[in-house]
């Protein structure tokens, strides 16, 4: 009849309807994707204000300003008096050290100190003596108005300097070493918060020969060099 017709027509309409779906379903079910992250990095860049090496004029903490001696003998040794300025602390520095000196078998010492004030621990890598004349020639003597150029420089053999650098937390100097030109150093470590005494000394040697007049000696920089790293 024509109702069981239109039955069979529905049946027929939703059996494939139904069908459609389960391969629209399983046409769907086959996709798929991948989201891949790759290259993946970081630079950490360390700031090299955290590696500070200070001078002081005391072992308790920095303190700049002026730094006197701590030892003189001989007659007529008339010290100066020296200025810790860290003001750049990329780059401090100590100027004005020396003395008047008025005969032979005269001593000046300086003591101050290096305080390692920075979040890394440092090594003394190199003492280096600057050149005042020559790449040999660390002290330059210069005769003054009637002095003889001759006899000035047979006494400037006799007079020399010496830095001493001690071992951490050393404040007397008991374990140092005679410096008197450019030394290398390993296994030189200065802790955070550590410090180490510095000796600087002046020696007019009693054996110098004399010179007829008065004469200035200028020496060249002394720099300490200090790193993170040991090697």
């Amino acid at each position: 009849t024509i109702m069981e017709k239109n039955r069979e027509t529905k049946l027929v309409a939703i059996t494939s309807m139904l069908i459609a779906v389960v391969f629209l379903t399983i046409a769907y079910a086959v996709f798929s994707k991948s989201l891949n992250i790759q290259n993946i990095s970081a630079t950490v860049k360390a700031n090299e204000a955290n590696f500070k090496v200070l001078f002081s004029s005391s072992n308790t903490g920095v303190v700049d300003g002026l730094v006197n001696y701590s030892f003189i003998s001989g007659n007529g040794t008339v010290p100066f008096q020296g200025t810790i300025d860290n003001s750049n602390s990329a780059s401090p520095r100590i100027s004005g050290l020396g003395a008047t000196f008025k005969e032979p078998g005269a001593t000046v010492q300086y003591r101050f100190y290096a305080i390692n004030q920075g979040s890394y621990d440092a090594y003394l890598k190199k003492v280096e003596f600057g050149n005042a004349t020559s790449a040999t020639v660390h002290k330059k003597c210069t005769a003054k108005s009637g002095a003889s150029q001759a006899l000035v420089n047979q006494a400037c053999d006799g007079i020399r300097f010496y830095v001493n650098v001690t071992n951490a937390n050393d404040a007397v100097g008991s374990s140092k070493d005679d410096i008197t030109s450019t030394t290398t150093y390993t296994n030189r470590l200065l802790k955070k918060g550590e410090f180490s005494a510095i000796f600087i000394l002046i020696d007019y040697s009693s054996s110098a020969a004399l010179a007829d007049g008065d004469f200035d000696v200028e020496f060249g920089d002394i720099t300490l060099d200090y790193s993170t790293q040991d090697t």
